[in-house]
């Protein structure tokens, strides 16, 4: 599913982004194919010639935008749709960050878009619900949500952009991994999902792993409204999460944690809209019994990195939750971009957000003279009439120290939170005096805080730049897990501003870069890249390839066997827009 997108993703501000316009003359099975949508799902599901723009990048007009209601109707929009030899793209909450949920002009044939944020239903599974089925369009934070009011567990996936509250299948399709250095990326070997074969018949695929199987599976979990262990077919053996994730990530050789363009698992993982993803079927966890969020300031990278091995990631039996990393110029554009961002989370809560991030891409998409950066200007303009975001505590910390991590250790079994409190305590004292700092944060209010400063990053650097009326690029990448430095870069390419910050426990890395208006961020974007590359990274690493970067070979074969006629998601991953890939 092409719904959240993007590393390596490369966006300019205060230039116009060339557009591309393709005109096609509609067959009349085109012509005819709004009317057979809205029969299908009703008209009041279906919009006519929508222009459409990505988070960050890409834009574009869809023949059509189709909101089916079930599992029949996304199967017969699909059916319809490959019939009348249109291109599919398959949309979750349309954040795209590198135009892979958003129609593009290059294609020879007229897009309709299948939303699939009507398809959210959610079955946790059992009276301990240790596992859960999502269709396609159920979001990870009501997800979340579900399942730790009701059941005490915790859900598969956080990202950092939770709050937009993105769909479960968007996960999956692009393999995101977010903050939960445990878990892995979203990944599952147990799914339900469709491909357009040879010839446009439309295949229904089941590796659910559950005893009604086949075209049955649709009608039973239309129709269901709880599952039990009973309902799994026991001889099933798939995945249900990336296995044996914690041992891999400890183990610091040359390779990397996770990227994009694994080709691990069923061909639903990481496809990139070139499968339509029903439902998927993944592993819950347990909540910890009490646990303890940490910020630690460190005076050089290397001990951060330090810090990280010694006391996050030593050992797979006992590790933190989380561990994330940002330098001095991350809190410094957070803090002069994000304040009103993190204000309106801490304010009005992680649901409220998502209407009013849909209004300002709406506004930005408005073709009038500076539309496409009013509302960051506004942010900019009125971010210092709000006190700074984080608390006393831990602003003393940033005026002091360049390299920060946000760290959460929890107890899942008996001692392991004091374990990793002794290991923290034992790792500073065995360092300069000054070398690194800590606080524990004292209540609710200080966790929250600090964990929005983290989340804000990626949304105030778009405001930060606007604001600076400079060009930005933000590229995300992995490197290998025994790599400890940040990359080199190509020095014909002058920074104003380098903002690092990074997935740490699975050295995972986003970067936000500020350049003058003179350089050519394409260049520098590719120039970087090969840097990257140059030393063992692999990128992206989480949101896609979107229509920014090319795939390598394999991830590209894979994705011309599950789409044959290329019908679905055509040029993703720098693959060839024209129908059958001619």
């Amino acid at each position: 599913m092409a719904a959240s997108a993007g590393i390596l993703s490369g966006f300019l501000f205060g230039r116009r982004q060339p557009q591309h316009s393709c005109e096609v003359q509609l067959t009349c099975a085109q012509e005819e194919l709004a009317g057979k949508l809205c029969e299908i799902v009703g008209k009041s599901n279906v919009s006519s010639n929508v222009t459409m723009r990505g988070s960050r990048l890409g834009k574009g007009t869809a023949l059509a935008v189709v909101k089916p209601g079930s599992l029949k109707e996304a199967i017969a929009v699909l059916t319809a749709c490959s019939a009348a030899e249109v291109a599919v793209l398959p949309q979750g909450a349309n954040t795209s960050l590198t135009g892979g949920s958003v129609p593009r002009g290059e294609c020879d044939r007229p897009t309709v878009i299948i939303n699939m944020r009507r398809l959210n239903k959610i079955l946790p599974i059992g009276a301990d619900a240790s596992q859960v089925l999502c269709f396609a369009g159920a979001g990870i934070f009501e997800l979340q949500r579900e399942l730790q009011t009701q059941y005490n567990r915790d859900s598969h996936s956080v990202l950092g952009s939770i709050f937009l509250n993105p769909s479960v299948a968007a996960g999956v399709s692009y393999g995101s991994g977010g903050t939960q250095i445990r878990k892995g990326p979203a990944f599952t070997n147990r799914a339900l999902f469709c491909r357009v074969a040879k010839g446009g018949k439309v295949e229904l695929i089941d590796t659910l792993g559950l005893k009604v199987q086949g075209d049955d599976v649709v009608s039973f979990l239309e129709s269901a409204t709880k599952l039990v262990p009973y309902d799994l077919d026991p001889k099933c053996k798939r995945e249900a999460s990336w296995p044996n994730y914690r041992q891999h990530l400890v183990k610091l050789d040359n390779s990397v944690s996770r990227y994009n363009a694994d080709t691990s698992g069923v061909e639903c993982n990481r496809s990139e809209g070139k499968v339509l993803i029903l439902a998927t079927l993944h592993d819950t966890y347990p909540m910890p019994r009490k646990d303890k969020v940490i910020w630690a300031s460190c005076r050089d990278f290397e001990t951060a990195q330090a810090l990280k091995r010694q006391v996050c990631i030593s050992s797979p039996d006992c590790m933190a939750k989380s561990c994330e990393y940002i330098n001095r110029e991350v809190h410094d554009a957070v803090d002069q971009a994000g304040r009103i961002l993190i204000k309106m989370i801490e304010v009005l809560g992680m649901t409220r957000l998502e209407p009013l991030w849909n209004l300002k891409l709406f506004i930005e998409s408005v073709p009038l003279p500076f539309a496409t950066i009013i509302c960051d200007k506004f942010l900019w303009w009125f971010n210092g009439i709000l006190p700074k975001s984080l608390p006393p505590e831990l602003q003393k910390l940033t005026q002091e120290y360049d390299h920060h991590m946000l760290m959460e250790f929890a107890e899942y079994t008996t001692g392991e939170l004091e374990t990793l409190m002794s290991r923290l305590k034992k790792f500073q004292d065995s360092q300069p005096a000054g070398a690194v700092c800590f606080h524990v944060c004292a209540d609710g209010s200080e966790r929250l805080r600090a964990t929005l400063f983290r989340f804000a990053v990626a949304p105030a650097f778009r405001t930060y730049c606007i604001g600076l009326g400079q060009q930005g690029l933000s590229i995300d990448y992995a490197l290998p897990k025994n790599f400890t430095q940040y990359p080199d870069l190509p020095p014909q390419y002058p920074i104003f501003k380098r903002l690092v910050y990074s997935h740490f426990g699975c050295n995972v890395y986003h970067e936000d870069f500020v350049f003058d208006n003179a350089i050519d961020v394409h260049e520098a974007k590719m120039a970087i890249k090969k840097a990257i590359e140059r030393v063992g990274g692999k990128l992206p690493a989480e949101h896609g390839h979107g229509t920014e970067y090319a795939a390598p070979a394999d991830m590209q074969q894979r994705w011309q066997l599950s789409d044959p006629t290329n019908t679905m998601n055509p040029g993703v991953g720098g693959t060839s827009y024209n129908k059958g890939y001619v």
